[in-house]
C-alpha cells in the first residue's frame, strides 16, 4: 500500500484541527478545546495513528501505512509525554519563564532517539541523493524530528514566533511571524472581537445604570 493510502482509514471521533502550523506548533496543538471542555488529541493509539497520517508531510522520515498501524498504547504515551513537555515550553518561552528541568531533558532525550545519519543513494541512469537512515522504527524516529524542530523553534534557530492566541477559551500556539496574526484563526478572531464588544456593552450599561 502506498503512502498516501487510496482507501483511507476511519478518523476517530473528536480529532484536533489542523492549521498549518510549523510542526513544533502543530504538534503541541493537539490538546484542543470542544464546546467548552479541553480534549486529548492522542488519547488513543488510532488518534495518534490519524495525526502522524494527516501531519506526515510534516517529516522527513517516509511514515507506510504499516508503520502507523503499528502504533500502539506506549507510542501514545510517549507522544503525550513529548507533546505535554512541549507546549509548557513553549508557553514558559512566550511568557519569558525558566523552564521545567524534567521538560528540558524529556526534549533533549527524545530528540537523541534513532540518531540519523545521511547514506548516498545512485542508481543507474538516476541523480544521485541524500537519504536519511535511523535504526530506530519510523514512529520513533518521528518523535525525534518533533523534539530537534522544537529545540530550533526555542533557541530561535527556526523564524517562528511562536505566540499563545488570545482568544477567550482557545490554547493553540500559531507562527505570528506568518503574515503578522494577531488569532491563530479567523474564528478565534472573530471570538475575541465579539468579546471585547460584550464587555464594552456591559460597563457602558452598567456605568448607566450608577448614574441614575
Amino acid at each position: 500500500m502506498s503512502p498516501s493510502d487510496p482507501t483511507p482509514a476511519t478518523t476517530p471521533e473528536d480529532v484536533p484541527p489542523l492549521n498549518g502550523e510549523p510542526l513544533p506548533l502543530e504538534f503541541s496543538n493537539t490538546v484542543f478545546p470542544v464546546r467548552g471542555t479541553l480534549r486529548d488529541g492522542f488519547r488513543t493509539p488510532e488518534h495518534v495513528s490519524w495525526w502522524l497520517r494527516s501531519c506526515r508531510h510534516l517529516f522527513t522520515t517516509s511514515l507506510l501505512e504499516p508503520d502507523l498501524a503499528a502504533v500502539d498504547e506506549t507510542d501514545a504515551h510517549c507522544f503525550v509525554l513529548l507533546r505535554d513537555a512541549a507546549r509548557r515550553l513553549i508557553d514558559a518561552h512566550i511568557r519569558g519563564h525558566d523552564p521545567d528541568p524534567w521538560d528540558v531533558a524529556q526534549v533533549n532525550r527524545v530528540s537523541a532517539l534513532g540518531r540519523p545519519w545521511p547514506a548516498l543513494r545512485w542508481e543507474a541512469g538516476r541523480r544521485p541523493a541524500a537519504l536519511h537512515c535511523s535504526t530506530a522504527p519510523p514512529v520513533v524516529t518521528v518523535q525525534a524530528e518533533i523534539a530537534q524542530a522544537l529545540v530550533e523553534l526555542l533557541a530561535g534557530i527556526a523564524p517562528t514566533l511562536p505566540t499563545a492566541c488570545p482568544a477567550p477559551g482557545c490554547v493553540f500556539f500559531f507562527d505570528a511571524a506568518r503574515s503578522r496574526r494577531q488569532w491563530c484563526s479567523q474564528g478565534c478572531g472573530n471570538r475575541a472581537r465579539a468579546a471585547r464588544h460584550y464587555a464594552r456593552h456591559q460597563s457602558t450599561t452598567a456605568s448607566g445604570h450608577s448614574s441614575i
